[in-house]
C-alpha cells in the first residue's frame, strides 16, 4: 500500500472525491494481492474469480470507511486488511462452496483451523462435539463441505500467536521456512506441507496399533514396508504375514475402529 495521510482518511469518510481516489489508489495493491491468493488454489488460479474478489473488494473498502473509527494511518490500513479478508473470503465461500450453505462452510473453516489447514483431519474435526460444540456437522455434511473446500487453499490457517499476541498463519511458517515473502508462495507449498504433516500422523498413530491391526491397516494402501494388497488380496496377505484368514477382515474392522479413536483423541 501506498502513503496515505491521516487528513486524506477523514476526508475519505466524509465522501470527499478526491480523498476516496487517493484511498482508492493506496489499498489497489492490496486489493489485488489478497484477491489473487484468494483465488489460487489447488494450484491453479481461477482468474475470473481474482478479478470478482477484486471488484467485491474495491466496493468493500468504499462502504466500509464510515465504519471505520480510528484514527492513525496504521489503525486504517489494519481496518482494510480485515475488511477485505472478510469481503473475500464470503464471497469466495458463496462462489466455491455450491450445494454447501455458509453457516456449514463457517463450521468447517473453523474445523480447518482446528486441524491446521488438513481438510481430512477438519472433516473428522467437524462431526465431533468436543472440537464444535452445537455447531458440529453431521458425517456427511462434514463430507459434502469438504468436497466444497477442496479447490481453494486456506492459506490463512492460524497455527498460533506470537509473544506479542499477532497470529501466526501457516503461510508465515512455510514463508520462514522458505526464505520468502509469503505472498509469494505457490499453492503447493501448502499442499507439500499438509502432506508432510499428514503422513507424521498418520505413521504416529499406526505405531500405536498392535502389530496385526497396522499390518492390516497398512496394506490396504500399501504403505512402506507392507506392499498394496487392498481388500482383494485377503488370501494372500493372511499366507504372507501369518494372520488366520477368518480374522483378517474382523482385524482390519478393529483396526479401523481403533485408529479413528487414536487419530481424533490426538487432534
Amino acid at each position: 500500500m501506498i502513503d496515505l495521510s491521516e487528513d486524506q482518511i477523514a476526508a475519505a469518510k466524509d465522501n470527499d472525491l478526491e480523498a476516496v481516489t487517493a484511498v482508492v489508489n493506496a489499498t489497489e495493491e492490496r486489493v489485488k494481492q489478497l484477491a489473487w491468493k484468494y483465488a489460487t488454489g489447488g494450484g491453479r488460479t481461477d482468474h475470473t474469480l481474482a478479478e470478482d474478489l477484486a471488484q467485491i473488494g474495491r466496493i468493500a473498502i468504499w462502504e466500509g470507511l464510515k465504519r471505520f473509527n480510528g484514527s492513525t494511518v496504521a489503525e486504517f490500513f489494519t481496518f482494510i486488511d480485515r475488511t477485505l479478508k472478510g469481503a473475500m473470503s464470503d464471497s469466495r465461500k458463496e462462489e466455491t462452496r455450491q450445494g454447501v450453505s455458509r453457516s456449514v462452510a463457517a463450521s468447517f473453516e473453523r474445523a480447518l483451523s482446528l486441524a491446521g489447514g488438513d481438510p481430512y483431519e477438519a472433516e473428522w474435526l467437524a462431526t465431533t462435539k468436543e472440537a464444535m460444540g452445537d455447531r458440529r456437522l453431521s458425517a456427511d455434511t462434514a463430507y459434502a463441505a469438504r468436497l466444497s473446500y477442496q479447490g481453494v487453499e486456506y492459506l490463512d490457517a492460524p497455527l498460533g500467536e506470537t509473544e506479542t499476541g499477532e497470529s501466526v498463519t501457516l503461510a508465515d511458517r512455510l514463508a520462514v521456512e522458505a526464505e520468502v515473502p509469503a505472498d509469494l508462495l505457490e499453492p503447493n507449498d501448502y499442499a507439500r506441507e499438509r502432506s508432510k504433516r499428514t503422513g507424521v500422523r498418520v505413521r504416529r498413530t499406526l505405531n500405536q496399533l498392535g502389530e496385526q491391526q497396522r499390518t492390516v491397516l497398512m496394506a490396504l494402501t500399501g504403505i512402506v514396508p507392507v506392499d498394496h494388497y487392498g481388500t482383494e488380496r485377503d488370501d494372500e496377505l493372511s499366507r504372507d504375514y501369518g494372520i488366520p484368514l477368518q480374522q483378517v477382515r474382523v482385524v482390519r474392522s478393529k483396526a479401523k475402529d481403533r485408529f479413528a479413536e487414536l487419530w481424533l483423541a490426538a487432534a
